[in-house]
């Protein structure tokens, strides 16, 4: 009898010891969720992979410190140019972080976060042609020969500035300058912050013929996160770390504070707002509606109104020179074929209106002058600029 009591005794110390070994693997916290960061990794200084896979560039320095931050892994989603469309739609990854262009055609198949960086196309060309390839126009002719990474912003843009010219579209990025320096091209068309990387010794850089403006790009679904990148990236500019960073990569020449990046981001989601008009315009002509629609406008000023509860008169002020604007624009927008829906439009317009209302809730005060300085580079010096920075300022008039 004592020693089936003590076999019994034995068996259940050896479960308990079971049960403890057993214990911290049960209870070890799972992995965490991977951040599917998309990059095409080919367009330094924002993102670039070696031959040995290593990838370097701001963009990379970026995800690897938002993933860090907000508790995920960085798992990298390896995209094209052409393709980048496509698998925003489908939802192929979180986040895209690769010196994408902000974009109205992007901006129909995704959600773009708050600009962080504004670059310039340029044209490199050789020293000895500069004098007479400096006007742009001289670059719009037959027989001009400009080579272009294919598929992304700058061929698109190449293609819109200069269709005289004879495009050639370059299926890989360092192939560009390549096609320069052999003599198969007369201009490898680059940007401000690639042509950094790219000038040598006999090549110079034209003054440049666009402003664009650099953000996240994320698929339709990912509001969620969207909103929380958007609220990272405003804490690094504020803390410093993301003007270090830009600083690093871009020079110089891109250092700005927070109160400057916020008028920046500001000014870019506008002039997206704003190019997306042309397509309004053409999508009511197919549905045989007016310009005017003063329902849905009052029910943008409503939502507006509701999305800045700090300031919302501010918002309601800018949001009717914006309407006004758009309206100017859709009367003497240019036919464009096959648009999309006005739903499909409507809905566009909504996610950068929650993107720029998250802008105009947590404004830093600014002046009339320095709200100009920042809209004038992506709208140009006109009524518009000064009505809204009139609305956007914290100061009267001087």
């Amino acid at each position: 009898m004592r020693f089936a009591r003590l076999t019994s005794r034995l068996a259940l110390a050896a479960l308990g010891l079971l049960a403890a070994c057993a214990r911290p693997a049960l209870e070890r916290p799972a992995a965490p969720a991977a951040l599917r960061v998309a990059t095409t990794g080919d367009y330094a200084p924002f993102s670039s992979t070696d031959a040995a896979g290593q990838r370097r560039g701001l963009d990379v320095e970026v995800a690897a410190r938002l993933a860090t931050d907000i508790g995920q892994r960085l798992a990298w989603v390896a995209v094209t140019w052409p393709t980048l469309d496509a698998a925003t739609a489908r939802d192929a990854y979180d986040v895209a972080m690769s010196g994408i262009t902000m974009r109205a055609d992007r901006a129909i198949v995704g959600r773009f976060t708050r600009p962080y960086a504004t670059t310039g196309a340029v044209a490199i060309v050789r020293a000895g042609d500069a004098a007479r390839l400096a006007p742009p126009s001289a670059l719009d002719r037959p027989g001009m020969r400009l080579a272009v990474n294919a598929g992304g912003h700058l061929e698109r843009l190449t293609r819109l500035r200069f269709p005289r010219a004879t495009i050639l579209p370059q299926a890989a990025n360092a192939l560009v300058p390549a096609a320069l320096r052999s003599g198969a091209a007369d201009a490898a068309i680059s940007d401000t912050a690639e042509a950094r990387g790219w000038l040598a010794p006999g090549l110079v850089a034209l003054a440049p013929f666009s402003v664009d403006y650099k953000a996240y790009l994320l698929p339709v679904e990912q509001a969620a996160l969207a909103t929380r990148v958007d609220a990272w990236l405003m804490a690094r500019e504020a803390d410093g770390w993301l003007n270090a960073a830009r600083v690093r990569w871009l020079g110089d020449g891109a250092s700005r504070d927070a109160a400057a990046a916020a008028r920046q981001a500001v000014a870019g989601l506008v002039r997206l707002r704003l190019d997306l008009m042309p397509a309004v315009a053409a999508a009511k002509r197919a549905a045989d509606l007016p310009i005017e629609d003063r329902e849905q406008e009052a029910r943008v000023l409503d939502r507006v109104r509701a999305r800045v509860p700090s300031a919302p008169a501010r918002a309601v002020a800018v949001y009717a020179v914006l309407i006004e604007t758009a309206k100017t624009v859709q009367r003497t927008a240019p036919a464009v074929a096959a648009p999309p829906s006005l739903d499909a439009l409507r809905a566009a317009l909504g996610r950068i209106d929650e993107t720029l209302c998250r802008e105009l809730e947590r404004l830093p005060p600014a002046t009339i002058a320095e709200w100009r300085m920042a809209l004038a580079p992506a709208l140009g010096d006109g009524v518009a600029v000064r009505q809204l920075s009139d609305a956007l300022a914290d100061t009267p008039r001087l």
